[in-house]
């Protein structure tokens, strides 16, 4: 689960700092708690791993200065030695490279699952992915930014902290280089002597600075770009996924042009966003392209005079070049990442946007007007409930009723936003409005949907995700519940939320409703695919298994309203639903062994006349 925040989800874009700051926050604990030893380990390998690479980069330089100074003077003995040893240095650096790539994906492989795994679990947790549709606080496509912006947010992160450790180490060791061999330059103008000391040092600051400057300059709309250009791409593949999911309907309804159409506007938008993106890539590129081409020359320039006086060797002339190529390496680091650096704010941007709504609908959800009781009896009660959306529009006023253990409710008529937000704030997912609903404590609560979800995988896992229950008891409620052709594929991985038609779901949601052994079952219009006389057999079934249980029959679905023992009519008036009746049960057939408990009389809460 996420941390709360003192802070509110912010009116406006927050700055690129702050985007920093909070992703920082939120990545952070993977260096405390029980990651805090994997953490370390692979953070310390890899920095010293990252110094000894710099030692021998200034070692490399070093023997460059050696060989070409042997060679200026001929030394054919110090030569040959020079050669001799490069090798070891070479396989010194190849062996520190791999330890450098082993230290730092490894890291980067295990910071991200930490990252993924808070995140999926805050998404997922609590129901907070419905919730956050409810709520309005919703990102867009928020498990694209789960399973791919927590990647292109955590990685360059890693390469980041190598590239800025190596380019510090790297500008202190090459600056002494350049101190120590650069020395001093005299220069004369206009009769006048005068001494610039530590020229080449004062050259490759100069000098990095301004490109520096210039790269940050007209690189600064690139975040916001990239962001953009991420996002048009995320909504492509979710209108792509929409076809994808919504394929007989749309075939069935011949509406493949109007989605055609629609693709079409979402991929021109894209196309837009990509080609702004490509504009301000190119002005950077004239500088990048302009830099890297000086670069090598620059030094050459500024040596040229010393060695021509003969104040520097060969040797020191090649060593300093390169000093000052490692030097500007080291100051542009920026420059080399400005491209990493705004794709990953833009990432760190949608990752810490979908922390930031998770935060918010824990915030809403303790603010919430609608109290959560215990009730005394085991029953469900319902105190002058009124649901309201998020802008404060009511959807259900003034709702109360008292629900005895083992009671069946069935409640019909106008419902409309009114049911769901019902169903919703029963499961305690609902937090706009005021009232109370006492449920009995530590209740678990069922909600059978008209069309139930189900994941790929095995039968069995559908019908007993949690486990638990042997292979007989599952054979048997699949065939109580005329499910007898599934026992044989109970353990066949499939798509089964298209294999099975919407009645075949409908009964599979039942028998996993008798598994789970609920204390509270609200059915959402759950057997609009069967005939009544099947519907109330699996109703009677389901309340036999479950004698003591609160059912709340929702809709007008086959067998509701004679297999109920309390009745409430909703009548809308301005969009408000409200009790309009109290009808008196309906005389039903008797149950099946154990069956339901005969009519009783209910009086609502509300006022309302008894059932």
């Amino acid at each position: 689960m996420l941390e709360a925040v003192d802070q509110p989800v912010e009116a406006g874009p927050p700055s690129d700092w702050q985007v920093a700051s909070s992703f920082a926050r939120l990545t952070g604990d993977f260096w405390r708690g029980r990651t805090a030893g994997r953490a370390w380990f692979w953070s310390l390998s890899l920095a010293g791993a990252i110094i000894l690479s710099v030692f021998a980069n200034v070692t490399v330089n070093r023997w460059n200065g050696w060989f070409f100074d042997a060679l200026e003077k001929k030394d054919g003995e110090s030569a040959l030695i020079a050669m001799a040893v490069f090798p070891v240095l070479v396989l010194i650096a190849a062996g520190l490279g791999v330890v450098i790539l082993i230290s730092r994906e490894t890291f980067q492989v295990h910071w991200r699952a930490h990252v993924t795994a808070r995140l999926a679990d805050g998404w997922i947790g609590e129901r907070r992915f419905y919730r956050l549709v409810l709520s309005g606080y919703e990102p867009a496509n928020p498990e694209y930014r789960i399973a791919d912006d927590v990647r292109w947010a955590t990685e360059p992160v890693v390469d980041f902290a190598i590239g800025l450790l190596s380019a510090v180490i790297t500008a202190v060791t090459f600056i002494g280089i350049l101190w120590s061999i650069g020395g001093s330059l005299g220069v004369e103008a206009h009769g006048v002597h005068f001494v610039i000391p530590a020229y080449m040092v004062l050259a490759a600051i100069i000098y990095a600075v301004l490109v520096s400057g210039l790269i940050t300059w007209v690189g600064r709309p690139l975040p916001r770009l990239i962001a953009a250009r991420n996002e048009g791409e995320a909504r492509l593949r979710f209108s792509l996924m929409r076809i994808r999911d919504h394929g007989e309907t749309i075939a069935l309804s011949r509406a493949e042009t109007g989605e055609r159409r629609a693709v079409a506007v979402t991929y021109d938008t894209l196309v837009a966003r990509w080609l702004a993106m490509i504009r301000q890539r190119a002005r950077l590129t004239w500088i990048t392209n302009g830099s890297g081409a000086l670069v090598p020359v620059v030094p050459l320039l500024l040596a040229a005079p010393k060695y021509l006086s003969g104040a520097m060797s060969l040797g020191d002339v090649v060593q300093v070049a390169a000093a000052f190529v490692a030097v500007q390496n080291a100051f542009n680091w920026v420059l080399d990442n400005f491209m990493r650096i705004a794709e990953w704010l833009a990432s760190a941007r949608r990752v810490d946007e979908l922390a930031q709504a998770l935060r918010a609908i824990e915030a809403g959800a303790a603010e919430s007007d609608i109290a959560i009781l215990a009730s005394e009896d085991g029953g469900v009660r319902l105190d002058e409930l009124t649901l309201t959306d998020r802008d404060g529009r009511t959807l259900l006023a003034d709702f109360s009723t008292a629900l005895p253990a083992g009671a069946t409710l069935h409640v019909a008529g106008e419902l409309g936003h009114g049911k769901a937000a019902l169903i919703q704030a029963v499961a305690g997912l609902w937090p706009w409005g005021r009232g109370a609903v006492a449920l009995p404590e530590q209740a678990l609560i069922a909600v059978l949907p008209q069309h139930l979800h189900l994941s790929e995988g095995s039968l069995r896992v559908a019908l007993d995700p949690i486990g638990g229950h042997s292979d007989e008891e599952v054979a048997e409620v699949l065939r109580h519940y005329g499910l007898s052709g599934l026992v044989p594929q109970i353990d066949l991985a499939r798509d089964w939320d298209k294999a099975l038609t919407t009645g075949d779901r409908q009964r599979l949601a039942l028998a996993r409703a008798e598994l789970a052994r609920p204390d509270i079952l609200v059915l959402d219009e759950a057997t609009s695919g069967l005939e009544t006389e099947a519907a109330l057999d699996l109703l009677s079934r389901l309340r036999a298994a479950r004698p003591e249980a609160v059912m709340l029959l929702i809709g007008q679905s086959p067998g509701f309203p004679e297999a109920a023992d309390h009745h409430l009519v909703m009548r809308r008036a301005g969009g408000v639903a409200r009790i309009a009746s109290a009808e008196p049960a309906r005389q039903a057939r008797p149950a099946e062994a154990g069956g339901r408990r005969p009519p009783s009389v209910h009086q609502p809460s509300n006022g309302a006349p008894p059932c």
